[in-house]
C-alpha cells in the first residue's frame, strides 16, 4: 500500500492572530518570574539597564555593581541594584514525530495553529522567541529573535514543516541541549513515547525556569473503524503488531490512554510544570487561554 502524503498547514490568519494576541496579552504580561532578570509586572531586582535601589554589598556580589559614590558617603560597600528586565526568552518545542501525521494529521495542523499564535502573542509583548521541531532530533530550529519581522521567519520555518508519515520517534530530550538561556519553554506535543516523555520534561526542566506543555489528543487514534484481527502499524517505529479489534478493545484503548495522560499530569504537577489536555476537537484559543490562566494562577 503506497505511504499516504501530508499537505502543508496553514496558519491561523492575521485577524485570528490578532484576536488571540489581544486575549493573551494581560495573561502573559502577568505572570509571575522565577527567576531575577525574567519578566516582571512591577519593579523588582534583575539584571537590567534601569537602576531600582541600593543596598549593602554581600560576599559573592559582583564589583562592577558597587557604587563607590554611595560606598564613600555610607562608609560601607554599597550595591546598585537595576529593575529586572520587562521581557523573557520563550522557546516553542514542537513535536513533529509520526505519530502526529495520524489521522489526516488532525493533531499536527492543531499543534501548529497553537505554536504559531503563541509565537505571535509573545513578540507582540516584546518577548524573545525560538522554535525547535523535533523527532528523533532536533529536525529544524528557528533561533530566538524579537519584534513581528522575526514572526514572519518563525512563520515561514512553520510552513515547510510537516510531520513524516512513518518512521520518525518522538526524543523530546534532544532539545534539551539546544536550550540556550531560555526561561520559559512551551511544549506541543501527544505524549505518545516512553514514559509520556517523563523522562525528557525532567531534562528540561533542569535548563529552563517555566515549562509549558500541551498534550495534543485526537479521539480518532482509539477508533478502528473495524472488528475482528488486524494488524496495527506502529508508524513511529514500523513494528506490525496483531491486534483483536472491536468495541472492548477500544474501550481498552481509550482507557489506557487516560491512565498514560493521568501518569503525565501528575508528574507535571510535582515538578510545577504547568499542564493541560488538548481535545483537538476543542478550539485551539480557548484551550490556549485555559491553559494561561491555570499557569499563572499556579506561579
Amino acid at each position: 500500500m503506497a505511504t499516504p502524503t501530508l499537505t502543508r498547514a496553514a496558519l491561523p490568519s492575521e485577524p485570528e492572530l490578532q484576536a488571540f494576541a489581544s486575549a493573551a496579552a494581560q495573561l502573559l504580561v502577568e505572570r509571575l518570574p522565577r527567576t531575577a532578570g525574567s519578566r516582571a509586572v512591577s519593579r523588582q531586582a534583575g539584571v537590567g539597564l534601569q537602576h531600582l535601589d541600593h543596598r549593602d554589598y554581600a560576599p559573592g556580589d559582583e564589583v562592577r555593581h558597587i557604587d563607590w559614590r554611595q560606598t564613600a558617603r555610607q562608609r560601607r560597600p554599597i550595591l546598585r541594584r537595576f529593575e529586572a528586565e520587562s521581557a523573557t526568552d520563550w522557546t516553542l518545542l514542537l513535536d513533529t514525530s509520526s505519530s502526529m501525521a495520524t489521522h489526516g494529521a488532525a493533531k499536527w495542523r492543531g499543534a501548529l495553529q497553537m505554536a504559531a499564535a503563541m509565537a505571535y502573542a509573545l513578540l507582540q509583548l516584546g518577548h524573545r522567541v525560538g522554535l525547535l521541531a523535533f523527532g528523533e532530533r532536533v529536525l529544524a530550529e528557528c533561533p530566538g529573535g524579537r519584534g513581528q519581522h522575526h514572526y514572519a521567519a518563525l512563520a515561514r520555518l512553520l510552513g515547510t514543516l510537516k510531520p513524516s508519515t512513518t518512521g520518525e520517534r518522538s526524543e523530546l530530550g534532544a532539545c534539551a541541549r539546544h536550550l540556550r538561556g531560555a526561561a520559559s519553554v512551551f511544549v506541543l506535543s501527544d505524549g505518545l513515547a516512553d514514559d509520556e516523555l517523563r523522562r525528557d520534561l525532567a531534562a528540561l526542566l533542569q535548563r529552563c525556569t517555566a515549562l509549558h506543555l500541551v498534550q495534543v489528543n485526537d479521539p480518532a487514534d482509539m477508533h478502528l473503524g473495524t472488528d475482528g484481527e488486524v494488524e496495527l502499524l506502529d508508524v513511529e517505529t514500523g513494528v506490525h503488531l496483531p491486534a483483536q479489534a472491536g468495541g472492548a478493545a477500544e474501550a481498552l484503548a481509550a482507557a489506557e490512554r487516560r491512565a498514560m495522560t493521568a501518569r503525565l499530569r501528575g508528574f507535571c504537577l510535582r515538578s510545577g510544570a504547568a499542564f493541560t489536555d488538548w481535545d483537538i476537537a476543542q478550539p485551539w484559543q480557548h484551550t490556549l487561554i485555559r491553559h494561561l490562566v491555570q499557569a499563572r494562577s499556579n506561579c
